[in-house]
């Protein structure tokens, strides 16, 4: 009733004011509308249905706009709801394979990747259903597949070279994630996985830069320090990569000049010494470590390089004075193994007789070397056997 009492004023305020206008503006005008047709009206006329012709645009405007903002509404609230389905399945299919229903966890999740093909929580957890079970390589196919329409997510290229990995493909798995170093140069996940790739397959010096740009990232000084250990191993085995034996010197003090009681690198600096016929210096090296930090390797390989009884007597009595910073079992091998290369035979068949683990390949090498000396080559060969084996 309201509303057709509005609609019968705004007639009659419309109908007076056409007669407002015809009654003031009576003369008529031409009016074009091309250039062979034209009509003649009153002015009045003319103004009036100017405005009416401005006032139904507008309604037509305000019409279109209110259209156009019902069907983005109506848009929004299925792509939500599509948004909830989606979800929903994702949430049951990760439900399901924690209870251990797998193939019903697989359905589920593919369906949800169905309906949102860049769903990439589905894509990734079918792929992990099939790492749980060994499939890896369902699992590559699944990620290959999800990486072809989102070609620069980090997290599905992340998770393929991973599936790449497991599935023994290691230049693949390189390739992928350096590809996303390129784009996440300070991802601390990409470089750490990229180590351990290149510490699989033996590039040493890549994996050294690597780890050293890992470095920078951290914070925490207790993971800091940990982590420079890391890379000190690491560049130890870069050195040793090195076949000219000067550069492997050179590569080798670099490392000492941070940590001069680096165990492995001291033992490898006199072996490089030795390559180079520099026996004098590398017997010097090891000694000079020998006395700060007493091991095992360092007197074996000072025995090694003596060929008189007076320089391994000086070498055993370096051992002796360390004795109490050696395990027994070494320091017992030492000695016997000195004993054996001046064929004091007695003598290092008790000092064997006192090592607590004759299983120690040094133990069963120096039985061994014993029964040769005495002429019992079958004992010396039944002796060596399990090390050879």
């Amino acid at each position: 009733m309201r509303r057709a009492v509005f609609l019968a004023i705004a007639i009659a305020l419309l109908v007076g004011f056409v007669a407002f206008e015809y009654t003031m503006n009576p003369a008529d005008v031409d009016v074009r509308l091309s250039r062979s047709l034209s009509y003649r009206m009153p002015l009045g006329i003319l103004l009036v249905t100017t405005l009416v012709a401005g006032v139904l645009i507008a309604v037509l405007g305000v019409a279109v706009q209110q259209i156009g903002h019902t069907v983005a509404t109506w848009s929004q609230r299925r792509q939500a709801r599509q948004e909830a389905l989606v979800e929903e399945l994702n949430e049951s299919g990760a439900a399901l394979a924690w209870g251990g229903e797998t193939e019903r966890s697989r359905t589920v999740l593919r369906k949800a990747w169905r309906r949102d093909p860049h769903n990439k929580k589905a894509a990734l957890a079918l792929a992990a259903s099939y790492v749980d079970t060994g499939e890896f390589t369902a699992a590559q196919q699944a990620l290959q597949a999800a990486v072809e329409r989102d070609a620069t997510d980090p997290d599905l290229r992340f998770a393929l070279a991973e599936a790449l990995r497991r599935n023994d493909d290691t230049d693949a798995a390189i390739r992928m994630h350096e590809s996303i170093r390129v784009q996440y140069p300070h991802a601390p996940r990409v470089l750490v996985a990229l180590r351990e790739l290149y510490t699989q397959t033996g590039r040493w010096r890549d994996a050294v830069d690597v780890q050293e740009r890992y470095i920078t990232e951290l914070a925490s000084a207790e993971g800091i320090r940990g982590e420079r250990n890391r890379l000190r191993d690491l560049r130890y085995r870069a050195a040793m990569e090195l076949t000219d034996a000067t550069a492997r010197i050179d590569a080798l003090n670099a490392i000492l000049s941070e940590e001069r009681d680096y165990a492995p690198a001291i033992a490898s600096v006199g072996d490089a010494l030795l390559d180079l016929g520099r026996g004098a210096e590398a017997v010097k090296v090891w000694e000079k470590s020998f006395k700060r930090e007493p091991r095992a390797d360092l007197a074996a390989k000072l025995l090694a390089q003596q060929s008189d009884n007076a320089g391994r007597r000086r070498v055993v009595a370096l051992i002796d004075r360390a004795a109490d910073r050696l395990a027994p079992d070494d320091l017992h091998v030492l000695r016997a193994t000195a004993a054996l290369q001046s064929d004091a035979l007695e003598a290092a068949q008790r000092e064997l007789e006192l090592v607590a683990n004759p299983t120690i390949p040094a133990v069963q090498q120096c039985w061994a070397d014993l029964y040769l000396k005495r002429g019992d080559t079958e004992r010396a060969w039944q002796t060596l056997r399990p090390i050879a084996s």
